[in-house]
């Protein structure tokens, strides 16, 4: 039976075109056919227009065709073809194709049509064509900080209108909640961590280490080279750069035929020895490197050399040299390199086995005084001075004193709890990820930290138990701590947060609003059968920069309890707690200043000085 696609290319990469998602030959047909999806509509054409017996092999039905896409919840077919003449022809062919008696017609495209069915061609046309890699990774460097906090500042001002009622927008109380946003102490070089990929850059030839800049989806998977000569990245680490460099080095090494001829990834032939590199490094330049390779494709005796190579080149004292010129710590090395296997296109389990070539299976991250183990799955903000601002911030604006139970839901490695544990009475964090728990704990007890625990679950299933087993006296005053993943939170976890009245306030930090501003409604609407218990309303809130020339932000919002029956009030931001385990608090004191210049917001609305802070 003939398929309606042409067969895929067998040729090398140089010869594999990825099919570039010009619509200007997109045909759109009404099948009258509301529910069918693609595969039942592919089915049907190609029982409708046999194919001629006499050809030899069989060829597609519908010359030309690129794609075909069809929502199942709308009748309208859309193709898109190499050529005008492909297109008159399809049109001509499916409009003797009928559903109930009604024939198929074509249909004019509209520029929504577009829009919905390029996927990102047209976003990439309207920015003004093929642009540079670069402002994929960096959208914002181009300009000043000034405005990149002031888009940044604009959009949180907006979140704001979203996640507050409408009363509250309309009043000087929005003004005073929105605390301002930090910037982040160091704005180049601040990624602490980075994942590259091997493949092809956008010739098809070159071989190159770095980021990829589409997707299949868009018709691309080149690969823009993390060290670049002319195009520095410049969220990007000198440490990071000059280990990819070296890795690159040893790929290119080890094309030689006599050495094995291993390749980089080709993503379209999903084959390829070299996959991928992720890289951390700490605030002492120390570098833990994981590489990803597919082992199993290739014989031991070259799979022992490449490791071999590995280890001799990263433990070099060449590399030290270069990790201290680089960074200008004396300290940086290659601590600890890592490898594992993958085969196929499949999704990376978090638990996949890793070998140890050198050094520590974790790396150690100093943060607010503390010691932090990660492993090489661990989350861990990639901002790591920007991240100890952002903790400073948070508490200064929730009250948190000796008698304090807090709860860090999505702990991660134990960073947020950890650190703020010598505020309160008791840290529980809560963690899906394995590894992230044990790190977690071994952080706790290198650190000392004898009032903090965590349990390995999702937060759905422990938060009922965790909170139920308190004791009395540690159930008075329960502060929440939200830090989700970018889809947000389970809305059994919002269910039992807001049922549960002694939990008297939530942190909710994002790193992705749209999470916020949908996860808010469940903590301050008035209570419902669902929803049971007093509301919460948003009392404080501030952004902090953690992610400089880029357009993400992070958002932190304060969510305090309501008594009973009392209506949405102006709170303002409390001032910082005294630590609950420590003499002083002076090396948690605030050392921002308010930037004395006037801001607008996107409405229009004139903010107070203290909306940026140094």
């Amino acid at each position: 039976m003939s398929d309606l696609l042409p067969p895929p290319s067998t040729e090398g990469h140089g010869a594999v075109q990825l099919h570039e998602h010009s619509n200007a030959n997109l045909l759109k047909i009404d099948t009258h056919d509301t529910y069918s999806t693609v595969g039942a509509i592919k089915k049907l054409i190609v029982k409708a227009l046999p194919a001629e017996k006499h050809e030899t092999p069989p060829q597609s039905l519908l010359k030309g065709l690129i794609r075909i896409n069809k929502n199942p919840k709308n009748a309208h077919l859309f193709m898109a073809f190499e050529t005008p003449e492909d297109r008159a022809a399809a049109s001509a062919l499916l409009q003797t194709i009928s559903h109930r008696g009604r024939p198929w017609t074509e249909a004019s495209v509209s520029s929504r049509d577009l829009e919905l069915t390029h996927k990102g061609g047209v976003k990439r046309r309207r920015d003004g064509g093929d642009r540079d890699g670069l402002r994929k990774l960096t959208q914002y460097e181009h300009l000043s900080m000034e405005e990149q906090l002031d888009r940044k500042k604009r959009h949180c001002l907006d979140v704001m209108r979203a996640i507050l009622p409408p009363c509250a927008c309309s009043d000087v109380a929005f003004q005073d909640r929105f605390v301002g946003i930090l910037k982040s102490p160091v704005t180049e070089g601040y990624r602490n961590h980075v994942n590259l990929s091997f493949g092809f850059c956008a010739d098809g030839i070159t071989r190159a280490l770095g980021f990829q800049e589409g997707s299949l989806v868009e018709g691309t998977a080149a690969i823009l080279p993390a060290t670049l000569p002319g195009k520095d990245i410049v969220t990007m680490n000198a440490a990071a750069k000059v280990v990819a460099a070296a890795l690159m080095d040893v790929c290119t090494e080890f094309r030689d035929a006599a050495k094995g001829g291993l390749d980089v990834f080709d993503k379209v032939k999903a084959s390829g020895f070299w996959r991928k590199l992720q890289v951390r490094h700490n605030v002492k330049g120390e570098v833990m490197m994981d590489v990803e390779v597919d082992a199993a494709s290739v014989t031991a005796d070259v799979w022992t050399a490449v490791r071999q190579r590995l280890v001799e080149i990263f433990t070099s004292e060449e590399m030290r040299v270069k990790l201290t010129a680089a960074t200008g710590l004396s300290t940086a090395a290659v601590a600890s390199l890592q490898c594992h296997t993958r085969t196929g296109i499949s999704s990376l389990p978090f638990d996949v086995q890793r070998e140890v070539l050198y050094g520590a299976s974790t790396l150690t991250e100093y943060l607010a005084g503390l010691r932090f183990e990660l492993s090489p799955t661990a989350f861990f903000q990639v901002n790591t001075p920007g991240m100890e601002s952002m903790l400073t911030k948070v508490t200064e604006v929730t009250a948190l004193s000796a008698s304090t139970t807090l709860l860090d839901l999505c702990s991660g490695t134990g960073t947020i709890g950890l650190t703020l544990s010598k505020y309160v009475k008791r840290v529980i964090g809560i963690e899906l990820i394995e590894s992230a728990v044990s790190n977690a704990r071994r952080n706790a007890q290198q650190n000392g930290i004898t009032n903090a625990e965590f349990h390995c679950g999702r937060v759905e299933h422990l938060l009922p138990s965790v909170i139920t087993s308190l004791p009395a006296e540690d159930r008075g005053d329960i502060v929440v701590i939200l830090d989700p993943p970018r889809a947000g939170v389970n809305s059994t976890v919002l269910k039992w947060i807001r049922g549960m009245d002694t939990i008297r306030r939530v942190v909710y930090i994002s790193c992705e609003q749209t999470a916020l501003v949908r996860d808010c409604p469940g903590l301050t609407k008035p209570s419902t059968k669902a929803y049971r218990g007093a509301p919460f309303e948003v009392t404080a809130a501030f952004a902090v920069d953690l992610f400089p020339h880029t357009h993400h932000v992070e958002m932190v919002a304060v969510l305090t309890r309501r008594p009973e029956g009392a209506g949405a009030s102006t709170s303002e931001p409390v001032p910082a707690p005294a630590p609950a385990n420590a003499e002083s608090s002076g090396e948690d004191e605030d050392k921002t200043a308010a930037n004395s210049d006037g801001a607008v917001s996107s409405s229009g609305t004139s903010l107070k000085d203290r909306c940026v802070f140094e």
